[in-house]
């Protein structure tokens, strides 16, 4: 009789075990693979950004003005700033891709002395968006604007280009997530995936 209650015990205690380890989280082998990179120094510098200036989890995207993949991600981004609107710095480096894009970097240009005047999102969203010229630069005062241009800007294109070079980056859209490097386009849940993932490590870490 003992026996057979120790027996009937073990069982119910074994399949407890099995039960609750079935409903423990299981780990995802991307984001497993994305934890286990090592990560690089990407410092924001002076680069124009959406979010808040100290938000918990920095997402730097390298990106080309006349790419499809930095045009169609757009939307990615816009949702994942919407979804998280205190915990994410979303910062813009550009990557124009000249040997397949011939315009990219004069965009890119046009774009950085556009923010001199307090106009780069302008300029970055609708040139993403591919409307006219007239459009993109409207509002913008067109003699500064032309003499920036004519200079070549003020170096931050260079700047984000050497940088990427630097970081062995050569597609667009790159990002690089709390030093965590990905080339090429990100769908919204692996992007959540990461976020949420640095917000809970970085949570632990302060408590």
């Amino acid at each position: 009789m003992k026996r057979s209650v120790l027996v009937t015990a073990f069982v119910l205690a074994w399949l407890e075990a099995g039960h609750a380890q079935s409903n423990a989280p299981s780990p995802h082998p991307w984001l497993d693979q994305q934890l286990k990179k090592q990560r690089v120094a990407c410092p924001p510098g002076k680069s124009p950004f959406r979010g808040p200036a100290d938000a918990p989890v920095t997402i730097v995207q390298f990106g080309d003005f006349d790419c499809p993949g930095s045009q169609s991600n757009e939307a990615v981004v816009k949702k994942i700033l919407a979804a998280y609107p205190t915990q994410v710095k979303f910062v813009f480096k550009n990557l124009p891709l000249v040997n397949i894009h011939p315009q990219a970097k004069h965009k890119a240009v046009v774009a950085e002395c556009m923010g001199i005047q307090g106009l780069f999102w302008q300029a970055h969203d609708r040139l993403l968006a591919g409307v006219t010229w007239d459009k993109v630069s409207k509002g913008a005062d067109q003699g500064q604007l032309k003499a920036c241009v004519s200079q070549g800007g003020k170096g931050q294109v260079d700047a984000d280009l050497a940088l990427a070079k630097r970081l062995g980056l050569a597609t667009t859209p790159s990002y690089v997530i709390d030093g965590i490097r990905n080339q090429g386009m990100m769908n919204f849940g692996g992007i959540k995936m990461l976020v949420d993932s640095e917000l809970a490590r970085k949570a632990a870490t302060t408590q």
